[in-house]
């Protein structure tokens, strides 16, 4: 059932329609029903003359013939303003700017804010009878009509910037906008597409032979109705003007008319409805009208809609932005209200309006009653001054004190001709100081400013929902109807220099950390170093290759679809439940309960780096690492949550034991009395938590640290004497310390997370009671200037004082202590063997002492640090923020400076220090946190040995086992395995010595998981997830020399995942290609086969093929654009389609390929001879030119006329 109207609203009275008939509840079968219905201002004597919805505000503006416009608020149409524009003229058109609204009469513009405040109003004699205004380029408005000129008007001056005369035949009815096209509808029937820079007509169509009575575009395609001149009746021969019965349609890409649409109604006005698909509103003056798409047919079935006219007709229509509801206005001065949804809004994302403030109630007084204090008296307005009143020679106004400069932006300026430049971090607003006062505004107990949600679409739901910030929130990811991602939508999330990782692919959970792992310079180098072609899955190297492209890329969306899908085939991945189900990305794989994402991605971070440290341990004929203990048992009773191995002597360590390993002394003490010790080395620590007391006390993070490394445990272990298991005491103690301290939070347990909660509050109320006590000020100052001298602030500045004695609160002077978690960590090892660890927050406890004789010091700074967002409205996500260093910036920016980010997958934005230990542990857990040493670039080197070597490009046999047995299984000899490839290898002359080798390329796929789409109720298709394609065949062909044209690679992909399909009409591959069990092709894996690539694209080689952007995002390798040679854009107009391969090469080579289906070793070829031919076709400028202007220009003359398909027989 669906409500028709607010409930005071007497729909019966307006129409006239028998109180009894409205008794019965209507029943909506229709997909659009009539909401409202009002009488505007100014009714029945002035009729409606122009709807409009508000571009931001839920605001639906009318206005009346007799110069009065008036707005209405939400679906229940609450007046909001109302306000005269004109003594007489109608109101042609209403447009809404920012926080104006434009009112356009026949010779005045009127411009006033949305509360009805006159800004501004426009006259000029060239204003005689102005029709219509459109905006364009956000602040200039044209104005149009039957003027002598059209006229280009600035709304900040509100003067003319120019005027363009025009022809008498040119005046303009209507307007319309295009991404090409500046549409001007005329009184004659014409509708002339004008330059929108240069306001030029460059076309003209020819739709009607009277005139237009409406118009609209959208993309490509124009719809218009009107009116075509008839014969008339009598001798006079006279013609006179009817209205067409269809609309008409034209596509402005081939400046043609396409098949009209007939219609059972008389078409009046049209607009699109801009959702997936182009559907469209034909509307009839009667109230009639149909939603109907543009290629498709009215039919009998077709719903026709009727809308309550009292004996009016509609004279002016809009639809909302966000196309849930329409608005007609009709002669009578009655505005209808219709929508597809029971609550529509009208914008997407909407504005509140301002409203009028509502007066303070004041309670009455009993003026007998004496005992009323005075002061409930509300004082009246006065015109004298008031005695209360300061004099003005005690005021003395004092001017705000600019905010203190970044240490890090002085330590990155560069001084030139006494001018200092620095890039901007952005994360302050240009010329704008934050000054607030901290009672100004409801907060919370942390002090924070409480949520409220930005549009009316949460005013009903649970506060709780809008806790999380935008930029903390789960990304969902908008395809295109290609399935590939909207490049406004990346630039939007992401305007770093920094490559994002994409979510929606099977166990992207981890790409946080992925981020983490990557900005370890000595890890990124030591991994794009690592090469071991022995082991098909090897997560280290596959790492360094993901490292290798965010090197690369500048900005965008990354894929690490390789790693993972090496991931995935690691037994032990599975056995710890650390795979997420591709069906039900909510599930794990293994228990298929929800997955806790802050204990996910802390075993991940264990097995991983356990995992990079079996790989990356150089080769020793006798093992000397072994694991005794399971490291991902999480129970406190055996310390499984510590990485442990066998001291490794005199051999070589990994790159994770040097960069994260921790020589342990592990003592056992038995019941018995006997004792047994051992070393062990240890990569990361699980924070162990003390118990809550009662009253709370505080203990600083440096000590519950020090207690999580320093553990001590009581277990049962096996007695090698008494040959039973005994009680025991194990105690550990460090040797050494780490380069990068890695912890895990561990706040698996609610005592845990209420023992973290309960330390923050106590460090906020220790800090502010530390800082207001006399004398404390100078020592903690100065204890902030010893630990870090680039963020302390002197207390000598007179204005930082008088700001904290008022209270106020400044964004920018914010205390290095900022929270529970510290920035920086100080540790030490005595003589004696004892473990001291010191923050940064540690000043703020009296009771410190400083150690003597220490023997092995480190000094640690935060550098990243994981946090688990938990989101009941999308399943929560991980964020992790990062310290990104100086040699990063310098690679990608230029400059040498250090920020802080947030990497929130494809999200990336910069962000304040502080930020990264504020957890909110209602929505923000904190999950990992990593330290660094401070001189870590001292002791790592940071060069990348390029792994590869010509070796890679020498012939490899398949490993195919259906192969081998064919050829057992003949009475003839077995054929050896180079006859049976399609390729011939490179000999030593034509391997790559240089830059520019010239070769082709193309790749085949096939799908492993289908797209998932979604069917709307109004028929548009959206695209949740694009299918998930899996590289199947591989073939480089040569580009020159003798053999030019002959394949040295075609490598058939082996793969044992399930393929959904193979897509053999496009690929060419066939169920059992890649088994390796019954295979006869040239099977390799994977690894090898993109080794070869990368190799080839490291010596420079120019690679050449058709699509190449699609191969190599699958493929997952970067390619510098220097090095790309893609046919599709060589044979490419702009704002034009792309032409297959097929068709060029029917078109440009007279050949005609992919017949039957498509093979890569002929696509190769045909795209090297098409870049030949492109060569040969733009050699010179004269060439060039021709080319472009002319051969191309008849390339997509015959395309269209042969509808782009290749002619069959030899016809050419």
């Amino acid at each position: 059932m669906f409500a028709v109207g607010p409930p005071d609203y007497q729909a019966s009275r307006a129409h006239g329609i028998p109180a009894e008939l409205t008794s019965m509840p209507i029943e909506v079968v229709t997909e659009y029903a009539e909401m409202n219905v009002l009488a505007i201002d100014g009714a029945p004597q002035f009729g409606s003359n122009s709807v409009h919805f508000d571009s931001s505000c839920e605001l639906l503006w009318v206005g009346n013939q007799g110069g009065h416009i008036t707005s209405y608020y939400g679906p229940t149409m609450q007046k909001y303003t109302s306000f005269q524009v004109h003594p007489h003229n109608p109101v042609l058109e209403i447009l809404s700017h920012g926080e104006r609204v434009l009112a356009l009469t026949k010779d005045t513009l009127k411009c006033s804010l949305k509360r009805g405040v006159p800004i501004y109003t426009f006259k000029d004699d060239s204003l005689q009878d102005t029709q219509c205004m459109t905006l364009r380029r956000e602040k200039h408005l044209l104005l149009g009509g039957k003027n002598t000129s059209l006229i280009d008007l600035d709304l900040n001056t509100g003067s003319i910037s120019r005027s363009i005369p025009l022809a008498p035949h040119e005046g303009t009815a209507i307007f319309r906008t295009t991404s090409r096209f500046l549409c001007c509808g005329g009184f004659n029937g014409k509708i002339m597409l004008r330059d929108p820079d240069s306001l030029k007509i460059t076309h003209t169509l020819d739709a009607h032979s009277g005139t237009i009575s409406d118009f609209d575009a959208n993309g490509h395609t124009v719809i218009t109705c009107g009116f075509s001149r008839r014969p008339g009746s009598g001798s006079s021969g006279a013609q006179h003007l009817s209205l067409d019965r269809f609309v008409k349609m034209y596509d402005l890409r081939m400046m043609r008319a396409l098949s009209p649409i007939q219609c059972a109604i008389q078409p009046s006005f049209l607009r699109f409805l801009a959702t997936y698909t182009r559907r469209m509103l034909v509307v009839s003056q009667s109230g009639q009208f149909l939603l109907i798409e543009d290629n498709a047919a009215v039919t009998p079935n077709t719903p026709i809609y009727q809308a309550n006219l009292p004996g009016t007709s509609i004279v002016n229509l809009d639809v909302s932005p966000s196309v849930q509801a329409i608005g007609f206005g009709d002669s009578g001065g009655y505005m209808h209200l219709w929508s597809a949804s029971g609550n529509p809004t009208f914008n997407n994302f909407p504005k509140d309006p301002e409203f009028a403030a509502l007066t303070d109630h004041v309670d009455p007084i009993n003026i007998n009653d004496d005992m009323i204090p005075l002061s409930m008296v509300p004082l009246p307005y006065y015109n004298e001054p008031l005695f209360s009143d300061w004099p003005v020679e005690l005021c003395i106004p004092v001017s705000r004190r600019p905010p203190p400069i970044d240490p890090d932006l002085i330590r990155s300026m560069k001084v030139v001709h006494g001018i200092g430049y620095a890039p901007n971090p952005g994360n302050r607003r240009r010329n704008q100081v934050p000054y607030k006062l901290k009672d100004m505004s409801v907060r919370d107990s942390k002090g924070k400013k409480a949520a409220v949600p930005d549009s009316p679409l949460g005013r009903d739901e649970q506060p709780h929902l809008y806790m999380v910030p935008k930029k903390y929130r789960k990304v969902i990811f908008k395809y295109s109807k290609l399935g590939e991602e909207e490049n406004e939508m990346i630039q939007h999330y992401n305007k770093t220099n920094f490559a994002g990782l994409e979510p929606n692919i099977p166990n992207a959970y981890c790409n946080c950390m992925l981020q983490v792992l990557y900005f370890i310079e000595p890890l990124r180098c030591g991994l794009q170093s690592h090469h071991n072609l022995a082991k098909e899955f090897d997560l280290a190297e596959e790492l360094g290759f993901l490292f290798h492209m965010q090197d690369s890329a500048r900005s965008g969306v990354l894929q690490a679809s390789n790693f993972l899908r090496a991931f995935r085939t690691i037994p032990e991945a599975t056995a710890l439940g650390l795979l997420k189900n591709a069906s039900k990305p909510e599930q794990i794989a293994s228990g298929g309960t929800n997955a806790n994402l802050g204990q996910l991605i802390q075993n991940w971070n264990r097995f991983i780096l356990q995992q990079l440290h079996t790989e990356t341990v150089p080769f020793v004929e006798s093992p000397s690492v072994t694991s005794e203990v399971d490291p991902f048992d999480s129970s406190d009773a055996n310390e499984r949550n510590n990485l442990e191995k066998e001291p490794v002597g005199s051999l070589k360590h990994s790159l994770i034991e040097k960069l994260f390993g921790t020589e342990m002394g592990i003592s056992n003490l038995f019941r018995s009395g006997r004792t047994s010790e051992r070393k062990s080395v240890q990569f990361l620590f699980n924070l162990s938590y003390p118990p809550l007391r009662e009253p709370a006390e505080y203990v600083p993070f440096s000590t519950v640290l020090k207690n999580s490394i320093c553990s001590q445990i009581h277990t049962k272990s096996w007695d090698q004497e008494t040959e039973t298991y005994q009680p025991m005491v194990q105690t550990k103690t460090p040797i050494s310390l780490p380069d990068i301290l890695s912890l895990s939070c561990a706040l698996f347990r609610e005592e845990d997370t209420q023992f973290w909660k309960t330390q923050t509050e106590l460090f906020e109320k220790k800090k502010e009671g530390h800082a207001n006590k006399p004398g404390k000020k100078n020592n903690q100052e100065r204890s902030g200037n010893d630990l870090a001298p680039s963020n302390s602030i002197s207390s000598s500045d007179a204005w930082n004082v008088f700001a904290e004695r008022e209270g106020l609160d400044f964004s920018y002077e914010k205390a290095n202590t900022s929270g529970w978690v510290p920035h920086r960590l100080d540790m030490s090892i005595d003589s004696n063997g004892q473990l001291t660890v010191r923050s940064d927050t540690d000043c703020l406890n009296e009771e410190q002492e400083d150690s003597e004789g220490d023997v092995r010091k480190a000094s640690y700074e935060l550098f990243a640090t994981v946090a688990h967002i938990d989101d009941a409205r999308t399943g929560g996500n991980l964020v992790a923020h990062i310290n990104v260093g100086k040699k990063y910036h310098q690679r990608k920016e230029g400059v040498t400076h250090t920020q802080w980010y947030l990497f929130n997958d494809i999200q990336i934005c910069a962000i304040d220090k502080e930020e990264a230990v504020d957890f909110d542990l209602k929505w923000k857990v904190p999950c990992i946190l990593y330290y660094v040493r401070s001189d870590i670039n001292k002791r790592h080197k940071f060069e990348v040995d390029f792994p590869l070597t010509s070796d890679i490009l020498l012939p490899t046999p398949s490993i195919s086992k259906g192969g081998l047995r064919r050829h057992l299984s003949t009475s003839v000899e077995p054929r050896s395995p180079a006859s049976a490839m399609t390729f011939t290898t490179l000999s030593e002359e034509e391997i790559p010595s240089k830059e520019g080798v010239l070769v082709a390329l193309d790749a085949e796929f096939v799908t492993l998981n289908a797209e998932e789409a979604e069917l709307h109720s109004d028929g548009t298709r959206s695209t949740i997830k694009p299918s998930h394609l899996l590289l199947a065949r591989v073939t480089v062909v040569r580009g020159e020399g003798p053999l030019e044209g002959e394949p040295f690679i075609d490598d058939y992909i082996a793969t044992q995942e399930q393929v959904v399909d193979y897509l053999t009409k496009f690929s060419g591959i066939k169920p059992g290609d890649l088994d390796v069990s019954i295979s006869s092709k040239h099977l390799a894996t994977l690894k090898l086969t993109y080794c070869k690539l990368r190799y080839l694209i490291q010596c420079g080689c120019v690679i050449v093929g058709h699509g190449l952007n699609k191969d190599f995002k699958v493929i997952n390798i970067h390619v510098p654009e220097n090095q790309i040679r893609d046919t599709v854009h060589l044979y490419h107009m702009p704002r034009k389609r792309f032409v297959s391969l097929r068709f060029l090469a029917w078109y440009f080579l007279d050949e005609k390929i992919q017949n039957d289906m498509h093979d890569s070793i002929e696509d190769a070829r045909t795209a090297l001879k098409l870049y030949k031919k492109y060569q040969e076709l733009t050699e010179g400028k004269e060439k060039l030119r021709e080319f472009q202007q002319v051969t191309l220009k008849k390339l997509y003359d015959d395309g269209r006329r042969l509808e782009w398909k290749v002619p069959e027989g030899d016809a050419s």
